[in-house]
């Protein structure tokens, strides 16, 4: 609703532009321009006329073409709005910049001396300049709004006094001086969000082109001017990243009305989210972690706050109002100052503006409900990241019971119950450095979880597991993933080095596996030669290791329950990594098996006792694993294949080939020059044990090791007939099977294929 209505108002801010006649990009000293003209750059690239707002109507510059955002990125006169018939002019006798009406001065814009022969000419940077004989009198760029374009300046001219500062609207819709400001902090070298005067965020130092605590863009260059006698500034330019040119037309930085900083026009682009500088941090507080969110000051926070609440824009009305009281301050007047005031309140609840004058105040107890309606009052109500007062969910169950994330009670209690207290709580605005804002370019690929990506965290290396709104997968699998995963050490499994929780994002960060996963290396003809016999022997024998570590010598019991070539991520020297624990099970120790009623998993790798009745045991994974040794060997996916008379699949293929004493026509064509056969047919045989029908027969991940490290295969016992079993086929369709396979997955984390049964 909120971003409809957005979009809606500042459509119309745009078009009073674009409507009206263009008279160039020059005004001379005694034309005018109303409402029915405007200026537009020599290039094209902004436009500059009047636009009407709450108050009345106000002079702006827009970006001119439609991909940036239509609202004015400076505004001549925020807190003098015009009426009707005001122009700007050059007048003609004192060579003022001014808007005016025929019978009053409404705003001087430059007054400082009379001349002659005076110009005012939009530049192809949104620069607004008064020339005189090749010399700037007055320029736009002096007196920023909200918006920061490259070439512009903040910090103070020694000489002059002036001060070049950004300040929000009041609020989205209204262009009014408002809460925030960004300054140059020339002492601490960096940026500095206040509100009201009380610093609410900073940038950390300037160095090696980068700030501490905003996401670094190669595409960026900060420059940093610094003379006691004259001036001290931060500016920056944008560069094409190939050629390193000068790139002028950035959409430029936006300082929100809620205190945040975005490329102008595109809120996915966060510089800093000083909005959620909300609730982290309370002084003297030992569970708030000092770097949780980069850049937000410490400062007093009340007792009932925390980083999961939030205020959220909706329509409707609270029930039982004999319980809420409202009040109102008309001493504040914008969006941010009522929000401040209702955070500070534990009773409060929510609030509303009244035309943006003061604020209405509501107040309640638990009884007190929220209820949408459309077409009602807008009222920002206060909820958690979880849910809002008139929904039941069961995530947000879920994530009430695991997360007010990032340090705060609830995840502590949740992660110390089960013995973890060194989890690591990432901040948005790190991993979104980290990753260069979730760049595609970063991106290793997307599974049922959601996008993977790449990232440098303090000169490591990672890869950031992003949940995605539209995943299969939940909250109740990313919370398995971190409470297990964090519990688990034993090099043949991934490691987990913390988590993100921001709002509806949620991530999971982890070491980066170079050589990405198992599948991409397996199923690949290409690839599949750099997997010689001793390399995926040690593959075998690494997944075996670390899935007797899950079955016996955790600290806990674990089912992985979705083991597959997509979740064995290979590490720099093709060390395998078991990987994506989200639908991983704890099993008690002393229970030989479990049932559930929600099966989950990927075909042809789940056992036929899970896929058909629920029930799960150590054996499940056992079978798992078998499946996936066949692949190894073979080069071969285990996905179902059809013949012109019976199904049939790779574990068939295999019993078949090993009744009839074939096994070795198995080989991957790539093995020729590298295969032991006496090694091959072992595990070939190892292979089948770990498929057989029932559980029972099938051996422990204790014996898989000892059968695998035995060089005679004669000791080993006989496979049965194995589970999902079809039939017979000629060994003329066998010639025929397919070894060509597309991709299983894109990267090298966690890309999970999950089917329900």
């Amino acid at each position: 609703m909120v971003i409809l209505l957005f979009l809606c108002l500042t459509t119309v801010f745009h078009a009073k532009v674009v409507n009206a006649q263009v008279l160039g990009d020059t005004l001379q000293q005694g034309e005018l321009m109303n409402a029915t003209n405007s200026l537009m750059s020599s290039q094209k690239k902004f436009s500059m006329g009047f636009f009407d707002g709450h108050w009345g109507r106000y002079l702006g510059i827009f970006y001119n073409d439609i991909q940036f955002d239509p609202k004015p990125l400076w505004v001549g006169n925020r807190n003098a709005p015009v009426n009707l018939t005001s122009v700007l002019s050059v007048e003609s006798g004192s060579g003022y910049l001014m808007l005016s009406t025929d019978s009053s001065v409404n705003v001087v814009l430059y007054n400082s001396s009379t001349g002659f022969n005076r110009t005012v000419t939009l530049l192809d940077t949104g620069n607004l300049v008064l020339i005189e004989g090749g010399v700037t009198l007055w320029q736009s760029f002096d007196y920023p709004s909200d918006t920061l374009l490259p070439g512009m300046k903040l910090g103070v001219n020694h000489k002059t006094g002036s001060v070049w500062s950004m300040t929000s609207w009041l609020n989205e819709n209204d262009p009014s001086v408002g809460a925030f400001t960004l300054d140059w902090d020339p002492k601490g070298s960096g940026l500095v969000v206040r509100f009201r005067g009380e610093v609410h965020w900073t940038s950390g130092k300037l160095r090696n082109n980068a700030f501490e605590n905003i996401v670094h863009d190669v595409n960026y260059k900060y420059m940093n001017h610094s003379d006691a006698e004259t001036e001290d500034y931060f500016s920056y330019t944008v560069v094409h990243e190939d050629a390193h040119l000068s790139m002028p037309d950035s959409p430029g930085w936006k300082l929100t009305h809620d205190g945040n900083i975005y490329e102008h026009g595109n809120v996915e682009r966060v510089i800093a989210a000083v909005d959620d500088c909300y609730g982290y941090y309370r002084k003297g507080s030992k569970s708030s972690p000092v770097n949780n969110t980069a850049g937000c000051e410490l400062f007093e926070q009340p007792k009932c706050r925390n980083v999961m609440l939030k205020f959220e824009a909706q329509t409707g009305f609270f029930s039982n109002s004999t319980d809420i009281k409202y009040s109102t301050d008309d001493h504040i007047t914008g969006y941010s100052d009522c929000k401040s005031k209702c955070w500070e309140d534990c009773d409060c609840i929510g609030f509303m503006t009244n035309e943006e004058t003061e604020c209405i105040f509501y107040r309640g107890t638990t009884n007190t409900k929220f209820h949408n309606e459309d077409n009602s009052n807008r009222i920002y109500i206060l909820t958690t990241d979880s849910a809002n007062p008139s929904h039941n969910n069961k995530d947000d169950d879920q994530i009430q019971e695991l997360l007010e994330l990032d340090g705060y009670s609830v995840a502590n209690i949740e992660l110390e119950r089960h013995g973890i207290n060194d989890i690591k709580f990432f901040s948005f605005i790190s991993i979104a450095a980290a990753t260069r804002n979730f760049s595609s370019d970063n991106k290793l690929g997307e599974g049922g979880f959601g996008p993977v990506y790449k990232g440098k965290f303090q000169g490591k290396e990672i890869a950031v597991k992003k949940l995605s709104r539209k995943s299969k997968q939940g909250i109740s699998e990313l919370k398995n993933e971190l409470i297990l995963v964090a519990k688990l050490q034993h090099t043949n499994l991934v490691r987990i080095l913390g988590c993100c929780i921001h709002r509806e994002e949620k991530m999971l960060i982890y070491d980066y596996m170079p050589n990405k996963s198992l599948d991409l290396f397996l199923f690949d003809e290409s690839k599949r030669a750099e997997l010689t016999w001793e390399r995926r022997l040690s593959i075998i024998q690494g997944i075996a290791q670390g899935l007797l570590y899950l079955h016996k010598y955790s600290r806990v019991r674990i089912i992985h329950r979705d083991l597959k070539a997509a979740n064995i991520l290979l590490d720099q020297n093709m060390n395998p990594k078991i990987s994506d624990f989200g639908l991983a099970k704890i099993f008690m120790h002393n229970l030989s098996e479990e049932n559930t009623s929600r099966v989950v998993g990927t075909h042809g790798y789940m056992a036929p006792e899970y896929a058909m009745e629920g029930i799960f045991s150590v054996k499940s994974d056992v079978y798992s694993f078998g499946v996936l040794i066949l692949e190894i060997l073979s080069g071969r996916k285990n996905k179902s294949c059809y013949n012109v008379e019976v199904p049939y699949n790779l574990v068939a293929l295999v019993w078949e080939l090993w009744n009839r004493n074939a096994a070795l026509e198995l080989i991957d064509p790539s093995l020729t020059d590298s295969c032991i056969q006496h090694q091959f047919l072992r595990c070939v045989q190892v292979g089948l044990l770990c498929v057989e029908n029932c559980p029972l027969d099938r051996p422990t991940m204790d014996d898989v090791i000892s059968m695998l490290a035995n060089d005679i295969s004669a000791d080993l016992p006989l496979p049965k007939r194995p589970a999902n079993y079809y039939g017979s086929m000629s060994s003329s369709h066998e010639a025929k099977q397919n070894n060509s396979s597309q991709n299983l997955s894109a990267n090298g984390l966690s890309i999970t294929t999950m089917e329900a049964r």
